[in-house]
């Protein structure tokens, strides 16, 4: 008896001391800063002494990324934060806990649940939320002759306000349009859609609604605003109305911190969505964030223990409060005196009342594409109306009717498979070649270069190998399942019009940067290597953009081409003609300004090459030639062009492939807009893995790029060779 009650006290000591270890609870976020969050955690755990929070905030450029990559690898976060527009394939993927019990007392308190809810099943829990308003500019409305008590509430009046704005000056614009990106054009459209009775999909998320009266009356709406309008990306325009050149706009409470930093003597004021008719309630574009529960979480009540207290009355109001950019997802909080004190955040939480969430198909993060290369189209290319309509309610009825694939096979498998093919293939090289005793004397070499085949195999062939397996297959990303689906990935994606337009575009830009690049870096290499007044200068001076992050000359220029960039300022001081819409909304200039940077900043690097490659060439041909009367054209096409030729050659396959996967400079100064008009392989590549999540295709497009990249390799060698 004594034992046993030894036994049965040694094991609740145990028990005991187990539940005293820290609950290492880990959380990924984009909204709150680390001094924000510190204060947070510390109450947090004051309450909950056993439990650890790891809070790490993310960047929204690429912070979806790293979340769907943590997935991949298996080491997600037990709580972490998706936008509202990703809820709905996050919620069907498998990968998020189910929650509706949970949450089922707090259903009818909290705005925004639409885009974590699958049927009647819940996935996540709404914590800020945001919309779109209009913001309008006070002193150009009194300097127009405008009442500014009175901002435009239907859309005669927002368009008779846009007209006597913009007749203020040149440089001062009536409103502004969000043009060219994947994502403000469709927020900012979408609201006037609906303000006119229309949609994008049926209520039961069945039938595509867009090609109809409301979409055509919008649009036409749009079309009266344009003489009047700035048409740019939603940044420039956010920045333009800062500086008193746009007198209205619809846009976010973001603009409440910048524009109190760039010009706090703005005087402006917001106001709900215009709607066609006076005594419409305006419906505008509502968002969020959803706070969601890995489902292989450890520990599911503490991270949802969690989840409630961030998206408790005193955090939400707290946050919103400090922020000034987003709004509590508690309707009580909505309530606070604090939103009738500040006239903006009044208006702000108003038009959040009748905001609403996009239709919440998996599908979506295609259909807001397709949606803003709508506008692209008819405001940037003036196609007809009619005919937009029609074919991009055709590319969403496509989306529509995709289905998406489970997978019956995991992925762990499929890497046990790969392992065991690439051991029984390495035994059987090493077993089937030569003798036994010359086996036996190639282990002490088998040893030395084992580490490099150690790295070689796990980091180069395992994942070329797994990579074209997914080719074969529907691959979820979210869920690392497939199942194999034979060539109908390389099918598709060369039957796509996306793919053969990226196709072109990517062949454009390598026709047109590879001859251009090589031919600067050529002269520029022969005149320095002639003794050119401060030639180390001119070295470091070409070669500093070599050695300059791409992302950074691409953000640059992106200012240099801008509305009011410093091109345009030059090319209006010499009384120039500029392009309008500006460069890089410009689907006609979009592209060639892209290669222009492009030239300019890698010709630095072949212009070494090709100084190293001038200097190995004897100076007795040079000399001798002179004897024989050749002038310094004569000596460059017959001594200098065919002793650079194996350099040229060199030059000229690694120009090419890297203009094949052109990519980093895309990404950061266009997104493949306007109207997909600058969409390279690379990143059409990009959007269909990571945004569309279809990794099965995406490798499909990695293997026929590497295949176009081959092909173009061995014909420059075969030319150049032969002329050699």
């Amino acid at each position: 008896m004594r034992i046993f009650f030894f036994l049965f006290g040694l094991l609740m000591s145990v028990c005991g001391v187990a539940q005293t270890l820290p609950i290492d609870l880990h959380v990924w976020q984009f909204s709150i800063d680390e001094e924000q969050a510190r204060p947070l955690i510390v109450k947090f755990e004051k309450k909950h002494p056993y439990i650890k929070v790891h809070m790490q905030q993310l960047s929204w450029d690429f912070g979806n990324d790293k979340i769907i990559t943590s997935l991949i690898a298996g080491n997600a976060p037990d709580v972490f934060e998706i936008g509202s527009t990703w809820g709905p394939h996050f919620s069907q993927s498998g990968v998020l806990k189910e929650i509706t019990r949970e949450t089922a007392p707090y259903r009818n308190q909290y705005l925004m649940w639409e885009p974590v809810m699958v049927q009647d099943k819940v996935y996540g829990f709404p914590w800020l939320v945001g919309t779109r308003f209009l913001f309008y500019n006070k002193t150009l409305f009194e300097k127009a002759g405008l009442d500014p008590s009175r901002p435009p509430r239907t859309w005669n009046e927002l368009l008779g306000a846009a007209q006597k704005i913009k007749a203020l000056s040149v440089d001062t614009y009536g409103y502004g349009i969000s043009v060219a990106e994947e994502f403000s054009p469709w927020h900012t459209f979408i609201p006037y859609l609906w303000n006119s009775g229309g949609d994008v999909l049926s209520p039961d998320l069945k039938t595509v609604v867009l090609n109809s009266k409301p979409a055509h009356q919008t649009l036409s709406f749009y079309q009266r605003l344009k003489p009047y309008a700035l048409l740019n990306r939603q940044e420039q325009i956010d920045q333009l109305f800062a500086a008193g050149k746009v007198g209205m706009m619809l846009s976010g409470a973001w603009n409440f911190k910048s524009i109190q930093k760039t010009n706090s003597s703005l005087d402006y004021g917001v106001s709900p969505v215009p709607t066609p008719q006076p005594s419409q309630p305006p419906i505008s574009f509502g968002g969020g964030e959803m706070l969601v529960i890995l489902n292989k979480t450890k520990h599911p009540k503490e991270a949802f223990e969690f989840v409630r207290f961030l998206t408790s009355y005193e955090i939400e109001l707290g946050l919103s409060r400090t922020q000034r950019n987003v709004l509590p997802s508690l309707k009580a909080a909505l309530k606070d005196p604090f939103f009738k004190e500040d006239s903006r955040m009044k208006g702000f939480a108003q038009q959040m009342l009748t905001a609403k969430a996009p239709p919440t198909h998996v599908g979506w993060i295609k259909m807001e594409k397709v949606l803003s290369s709508l506008i692209d189209r008819v405001m940037l290319q003036n196609e007809p109306i009619a005919k937009a309509l029609e074919e991009t309610s055709g590319q969403v009825s496509q989306i529509l009717n995709q289905t998406q694939k489970r997978g019956a096979i995991s992925d762990e498998r499929l890497a046990v498979w790969i392992l065991i093919l690439l051991l029984i293939l390495i035994l059987s090289l090493w077993l089937f070649r030569g003798d036994r005793t010359a086996r036996l004397g190639e282990i002490s070499t088998w040893v030395l270069v084992l580490p490099w085949v150690g790295l070689f195999l796990v980091f180069s062939l395992y994942p070329l190998l797994y990579s074209l397996v997914i080719s074969f297959s529907d691959y979820n990303v979210l869920t690392s399942r497939f199942s194999f689906s034979g060539l109908s990935n390389y099918i598709l994606t060369l039957r796509d019009p996306e793919f053969l337009k990226a196709l072109g575009h990517t062949l454009f830009f390598a026709v047109g940067t590879v001859p251009f690049t090589l031919g600067i870096s050529i002269g520029l290499a022969v005149l320095i290597q002639r003794g050119v007044p401060w030639k180390s200068l001119f070295q470091a001076g070409f070669f500093l953009p070599v050695v300059t992050s791409i992302i950074v000359i691409a953000t640059l220029f992106t200012f240099f081409y801008s509305e009011n960039g410093f091109l345009n300022f030059i090319l209006t001081a010499f009384g120039l003609p500029k392009p309008n819409p500006s460069w890089l909304i410009n689907r006609e200039w979009a592209l060639l300004s892209i290669m222009a940077m492009a030239v300019w900043s890698s010709s630095g690097y072949y212009l070494i090459l090709f100084l190293a490659a001038l200097q190995s060439i004897p100076s007795s041909l040079y000399e001798a030639s002179r004897l024989d009367g050749a002038n310094h054209l004569q000596q460059f096409l017959k001594i200098t062009l065919p002793q650079l030729k194996p350099m040229i050659l060199f030059v000229v396959v690694i120009n090419t492939i890297n203009s094949l996967q052109v990519f980093p400079e895309i990404f950061t100064m266009t997104k493949g807009g306007p109207a997909r008009s600058t969409t390279t392989i690379v990143y059409y590549l990009y959007e269909k893995g990571f945004s569309e999540f279809q990794m099965g295709t995406a490798s499909a497009v990695a293997y026929l790029l590497a295949l176009l990249m081959g092909v173009f390799a061995y014909f420059q060698m075969k030319v150049l060779r032969e002329k050699s």
